[in-house]
């Protein structure tokens, strides 16, 4: 499954250590470098399409690398989990550009 990452920006402005991660078009989640607990730099990295998430999508890990490998093993589980009528509607509360996505349930 390819996974294609895209620099964060917001305002105009591009976030150093920030990513959008993109499957066939659509952003399907985020990674970007954060604090952790202790002060220390964690990569932070959430799968979060416009669609219910289990907790399980959304982790850490001590390098971009290992960010990214735990983010695709994430997607493709929980991808794997949807069924063809849920991507369906996920494709269409894109499209029409609404969080108002209660009425497609």
């Amino acid at each position: 499954m390819d996974l294609t990452l895209r620099k964060t920006l917001i305002g105009g402005d591009t976030l150093h250590d920030d990513y959008y991660v993109i499957h066939d078009g659509r952003s399907i989640g985020r990674i970007h470098k954060t604090h952790g607990l202790n002060g220390s730099t964690v990569w932070s990295w959430h799968v979060n399409p416009p669609l219910p998430i289990p907790s399980w999508c959304n982790g850490s890990a001590d390098s971009l690398e290992l960010a990214k490998d735990q983010f695709k093993a994430a997607w493709e589980r929980f991808y794997a989990s949807l069924t063809t009528e849920r991507i369906r509607r996920w494709h269409l509360i894109e499209d029409l550009g609404t969080s108002n996505s209660w009425w497609l349930e």
